[in-house]
């Protein structure tokens, strides 16, 4: 693996979003919509070069080897390698997320011209694509964090894009809090992966023979976790339909391309250690399918066309979860990037698809035919669940609410206790 393809690969559109946040910071104006455009398309048509270069090698002339390049930071016998991986899975993904963002960011071109903030939405998908990019080709669970963790933060920022209105602020955070409790799960699986295995490496999955069946369901358990928050599995699915306050573009790249399918990404890596676990298995194959079918069930109560198709995105999710947890994960893999090419294109030609209905629909004197019959009670009870959404959002809303309440009241409690602390010592 060559050093310079890959950090052409990984970093061109982070380097072009902080040569626009310069721009934007040195002078009196904005950059112009032009200028903006053009330089971090440029970035992303490096990346999406880059992948491509893997794409030929890989499959010319093999998949490239590992690019290790030492400790990114050590304390003793903990060790953060700065390493990178490149195999079927991570090209694969690597390249469908160039691609994908390349091309919502020529889309998006002229459906925000003139938005005013036009600018830092071509500044933040700069920061997400190199965050695909870390995630694709991370050698190590640490290196992986990192880019989680950039696409997490770009996600947030892009749900609550439009800030000058009350729901969609509130909807970023509700999806940022969602993010941090499963992210624990994340954290907690590399650390407890450097006291067992001595390493975050990729390549130590090859060597996990020796983790007993506690030790194994204890990670998948952990991971799945992390992989639930940001793929929206039960119980943390209520978040997805309140993303969609988002610009469209980014509806289309985060909740149908790319950033939703990334807790399953990282099933495909873990996938050995789920295999050590059977309870897992069946276990997060059940919750695939519950998700699924919860999915599809609130699908058919929502009146707006973007959470029909969130809840569209979240069935099909649902389905390429419990076939990882299965270990049917090269259909997985296929399911996952047709998948997101399918549902891009959808959300991309939504409006217009709104548009020719309103336009039948006023050729129709108003309103298009319907044929309805009556609707059984089993029918309306379901569709009562469904637009309730049995429930499971008004659970997690509490469950926020708690968890926002016990860290306002711990940081209330460190004030105070702060100057008590410092006049004992």
């Amino acid at each position: 693996m060559k050093p310079a393809v890959l950090f052409l690969t990984l970093l061109s559109p982070l380097f072009a979003s902080l040569l626009l946040a310069a721009l934007a910071a040195l002078r009196e104006r904005m950059p112009r919509e032009k200028t903006s455009f053009r330089l971090i398309s440029t970035g992303l048509l490096l990346s999406l070069l880059g992948n491509l270069v893997f794409l030929i090698r890989g499959i010319s002339r093999g998949l490239p080897p590992d690019l290790d390049l030492g400790g990114w930071l050590t304390a003793g016998s903990y060790e953060i390698p700065l390493v990178f991986h490149a195999d079927r899975v991570g090209i694969a993904f690597g390249f469908l997320s160039a691609l994908l963002t390349l091309l919502i960011a020529q889309f998006s071109k002229t459906y925000l011209h003139r938005e005013s903030g036009f600018v830092r939405f071509f500044l933040l998908l700069g920061l997400f694509a190199s965050g695909t990019q870390v995630v694709a080709y991370s050698g190590s669970f640490d290196l992986f964090f990192a880019g989680w963790e950039m696409i997490g933060i770009a996600s947030t920022l892009f749900i609550g894009f439009f800030h000058e209105r009350t729901e969609p602020l509130r909807s970023s955070i509700r999806a940022f809090v969602t993010y941090r409790l499963c992210d624990a799960g994340l954290l907690l699986a590399i650390v407890a992966l450097h006291e067992w295995l001595g390493s975050t490496r990729l390549t130590a999955l090859n060597d996990i023979n020796h983790l007993s069946t506690e030790q194994a369901t204890l990670l998948a358990a952990l991971f799945m976790l992390a992989a639930c928050g940001k793929s929206a599995q039960l119980p943390f699915s209520g978040w997805l339909a309140r993303a969609t306050e988002g610009p469209a573009p980014t509806s289309a790249l985060f909740y149908g391309g790319i950033s939703i399918h990334v807790g399953l990404f990282l099933l495909l890596r873990i996938w050995p250690i789920i295999d050590l676990s059977p309870i897992i298995e069946y276990g997060g194959a059940a919750l695939g399918l519950l998700t699924a079918l919860y999915a599809s069930r609130v699908a058919r109560t929502l009146p707006d066309a973007k959470g029909i198709l969130a809840h569209a995105s979240l069935a099909q999710v649902g389905l390429i979860f419990a076939e990882i947890s299965l270990g049917l994960t090269t259909l997985a893999l296929f399911h996952l990037m047709t998948h997101g090419v399918l549902r891009v294109w959808q959300y991309l030609r939504t409006p217009n698809v709104i548009h020719d209905t309103h336009r039948l629909g006023h050729l129709h004197g108003g309103s298009l035919p319907e044929t309805t019959r009556p609707a059984t009670r089993l029918e309306k009870q379901l569709y009562l669940l469904g637009l309730r959404q049995f429930g499971m959002d008004a659970l997690m809303d509490h469950c926020v609410r708690w968890a926002l309440g016990i860290a306002t009241w711990l940081r209330k409690l460190d004030i105070k206790l702060t100057p008590f602390l410092r006049s004992r010592t």
